[in-house]
């Protein structure tokens, strides 16, 4: 089968999308089919990073195209950017020998290519996929980005519906975000509802103080709250700085942030406008070595923006339970961190604004002994293990593109 994949992110880029969108097409390409990917020629977080125009990397052929380099500065700096990329990509696909396209795989990074991929398909009489990770207009409009009648609103919702209807196979991340898409466009049929997985090949095993990142970071014996990954718009924080405000004189707790991000901003100025020496700011860290960063906190942070559900999946809840770590899920109930945490006890679920209540339930879990804390952890990577498997969910979603 001849795969054409679009995505604005792909390896090396760091991003989540990214790194699922790899993993998939190298597994694809693995079992002999002919697998290429446009992408960006210029790197997602630092736009000061340019990649090499063409590559093979395990055996998946990459092809990127050059893009305006503006970055992640704010909202109209991304659209900028997502706009180039849609419109050379466009090119690309005029240009693109058709003869060597069976399948069409798109996602939503940036938002409308999945849009021209689906157009591009019907027009060719190719099949379609549709790898779902969030919803528009929905997500802009929660944002703030757009107003829910406006006619951006209404155009970006239109365009959507058309993805849905056109698309062969609908791949989706859970059931509420399942749900919302039934209810836009009345389907059932060919969608599939898979979770991605965590993205890493290993995983830190060892005496907890012991731990690389920890020791060459400092953190000793301290209690170490975590947010590793994209800090989004779509997933306020506020909630967790203001404990870390109320948290400041105690020094068991250390609250590390790693990653980029429109929200990372936020982090900074707390840090700064409450002299918060107990907030510590690092960047992303590379794939081959994620585990020991991930490894080296004592509890994992999931935020979920209100009126998020069914929108996004933030998906850094599967690494954190793979690798054995207490959740700290701050956001709306019901929704799908929550339906996993109900079946997973005592780990720590409070609503935005809520920070006194996330505060008693820090410094409760700060009176846990180790062996209390590694018990939830295990039973979070135990349930991981039996339901988010990396091999076994790229498997489904193999299995559902070859029997298209």
């Amino acid at each position: 089968m001849n795969i054409l994949a679009l995505s604005q992110i792909y390896w090396p880029d760091t991003a989540s999308v990214s790194q699922h969108l790899t993993d998939l097409l190298e597994e694809l390409a693995s079992r002999g089919h002919n697998v290429n990917v446009i992408s960006s020629q210029i790197d997602y977080e630092n736009p000061q990073i340019k990649f090499k125009r063409k590559e093979d990397r395990n055996n998946v052929k990459i092809m990127r195209v050059p893009i305006t380099r503006f970055g992640k500065k704010n909202k109209v700096s991304r659209l900028i950017d997502f706009l180039s990329f849609n419109v050379m990509l466009l090119i690309k696909l005029m240009f693109y020998p058709r003869h060597k396209i069976d399948v069409i795989l798109g996602l939503t990074a940036p938002p409308l290519v999945s849009y021209i991929g689906a157009k591009y398909a019907r027009a060719t009489e190719k099949k379609f996929i549709y790898w779902t990770m969030d919803l528009q207009p929905e997500l802009s409009i929660v944002a703030g980005y757009i107003q829910k009648q406006s006619g951006t609103a209404k155009s970006l919702e239109k365009k959507g519906d058309y993805i849905f209807r056109n698309s062969n196979l609908i791949v989706t991340l859970d059931k509420y975000m399942s749900d919302h898409i039934q209810k836009r466009v009345d389907r059932q049929e060919g969608l599939v509802i898979i979770p991605v997985w965590p993205v890493m090949g290993e995983i830190y095993n060892g005496l907890r103080l012991n731990n690389p990142f920890r020791v060459n970071n400092n953190f000793s014996d301290k209690i170490v709250v975590m947010y590793s990954g994209n800090h989004s718009v779509m997933h306020p924080l506020t909630t967790l700085l203001d404990a870390a405000v109320s948290l400041r004189d105690d020094s068991r707790f250390l609250f590390v942030h790693i990653g980029s991000g429109v929200r990372l901003q936020e982090v900074k100025d707390y840090k700064i406008n409450y002299d918060l020496a107990n907030i510590v700011i690092l960047p992303y860290q590379p794939r081959d070595s994620i585990h020991y960063s991930l490894g080296s906190a004592d509890i994992q942070v999931v935020s979920l923006g209100d009126g998020c559900v069914g929108f996004t999946h933030p998906n850094k809840v599967y690494g954190a339970m793979f690798i054995g770590k207490p959740i700290l899920y701050i956001g709306p109930r019901p929704s799908h961190i929550t339906d996993i945490l109900d079946d997973c006890a005592d780990n720590i679920s409070v609503e935005h604004g809520d920070s006194n209540e996330l505060v008693s339930r820090l410094l409760l879990f700060a009176e846990l002994d180790q062996q209390s804390r590694d018990e939830i952890g295990n039973n979070n990577r135990k349930y991981a293990e039996k339901y988010f498997r990396p091999s076994t969910l790229i498997d489904q979603i193999v299995s559902a593109i070859e029997a298209m």
